[in-house]
């Protein structure tokens, strides 16, 4: 998972020293489009097979043959919609729409294989596949930096080829080690009810995330955008590499292993780890800079903003704590009443400041007030639903 999320790292810091700031600014929201992709390209109908189907005594995935029919039926068509969204909206560089669409849900559908690998709790498997294309574009863009031809376009084809080759792989995998026992154990209705609640969830927790990256592309413009990813990549990146850590291991721990007091524990434990990561982050950031190791730094410029961003990686790690709980356990009622309880704080809080976001900071500061909210909300109803688990 290391390695992989390193590979990434590695090839946004390079580039920024290499491509100009508007190709910059272009291969950075191509990224995040690929990390929304990752993030809700499936509608997060993978955490709705997650959340009704299991492991047999026998080592099999027993699940609803209707619920995967959906789920690959609104992933493909999904993957349509957002290809169009994003080359006619955000993309200013000409690529081939068929290329978007397979690389679209090439990348969600990588997503949705993970989860199954990762049911069966075979956690190897599953980042070793998850991050294989990652370690293939670390060594293809290194050959092109040698050979001078690095470009976004060429880089945008080249994640498309890499992408479908490593989705093939993985999915044969899949098909010939990961047995299936198919029930007709969930009615159509209890299905959509599910699928309604976790696509509300995931939708709202799509646009928190990935809000002020597309507004700032959009009003800022592509340098602008540029240097708020490259930001990010620095002091946000390494807690989102631990967020995903603690997503991929607790919401199966917690399927089984589920109470108050071990939640309480576990979030003191990663809030500890999360200051002391932040600290090493600056630090460490702070000398390369002053070595010139990395593309440099407005460390004095950038003070408020690399301080927000490195508040919103605390925030994440532990929303991603709480949301591993409800994920496992949450019945429909309490997902139902999270999400409602956060639409209502984001609408407030997008209604009071939209009229003062002029600036990055400003951006960031009012994602960081929505996250406050959502985790505020997350842990009462997490603590909610695991007192009603005691009873």
């Amino acid at each position: 998972m290391i390695a992989g999320a390193g590979s990434v790292f590695l090839v946004n810091i390079v580039l920024k020293a290499t491509l100009s700031d508007f190709e910059y600014g272009e291969y950075s929201i191509f990224i995040t489009f690929l990390q929304v992709c990752v993030s809700f390209g499936f509608l997060g109908l993978e955490q709705v097979f997650l959340r009704l189907s299991e492991v047999s005594k026998e080592n099999d995935i027993l699940t609803d043959k209707k619920l995967l029919k959906i789920t690959l039926g609104v992933g493909l068509l999904f993957s349509l919609l957002l290809s169009l969204v994003f080359s006619k909206v955000f993309l200013k560089i000409e690529i081939a729409f068929t290329l978007l669409i397979l690389l679209t849900f090439s990348t969600s559908l990588m997503m949705f294989l993970y989860n199954i690998v990762r049911l069966k709790k075979q956690f190897v498997t599953a980042q070793l596949f998850s991050n294989m294309w990652k370690y293939i574009i670390l060594a293809i863009t290194a050959v092109l930096l040698i050979n001078g031809a690095a470009s976004t376009k060429t880089l945008i084809e080249v994640f498309t080829y890499t992408a479908i080759g490593s989705v093939v792989v993985f999915s044969i995998y899949v098909v010939k080690n990961v047995p299936f026992k198919f029930t007709d154990s969930f009615a159509l209705s209890t299905i959509s009810r599910y699928s309604f609640h976790f696509i509300l969830s995931m939708l709202t927790l799509t646009f928190i995330g990935f809000f002020d990256r597309f507004y700032i592309k959009a009003f800022f413009g592509s340098s602008a955008f540029g240097t708020y990813f490259y930001l990010s990549t620095i002091f946000y990146f390494p807690f989102a590499l631990l967020q995903g850590y603690i997503g991929f291991k607790e919401l199966v721990f917690f399927k089984t292993n589920a109470s108050l007091p071990i939640l309480k524990k576990k979030l003191i434990r990663v809030n500890f780890l999360s200051l002391g990561i932040a600290v090493a982050i600056y630090g460490t950031a702070y000398i390369l800079n002053i070595l010139e190791v990395i593309p440099a730094i407005a460390f004095n410029l950038n003070a408020t903003l690399i301080f927000i961003l490195m508040g919103l990686g605390v925030l994440r790690i532990n929303y991603s704590m709480l949301s591993s709980v409800l994920g496992a356990i949450g019945s429909i009622k309490i997902i139902r009443n999270a999400n409602i309880q956060s639409i209502v704080f984001i609408v407030l809080i997008f209604s009071l400041s939209y009229r003062y976001l002029e600036s990055i900071e400003a951006v960031a500061f009012c994602i960081l007030l929505v996250w406050i909210s959502r985790i505020s909300i997350w842990y009462y109803n997490a603590v909610k639903q695991l007192k009603m688990k005691a009873i």
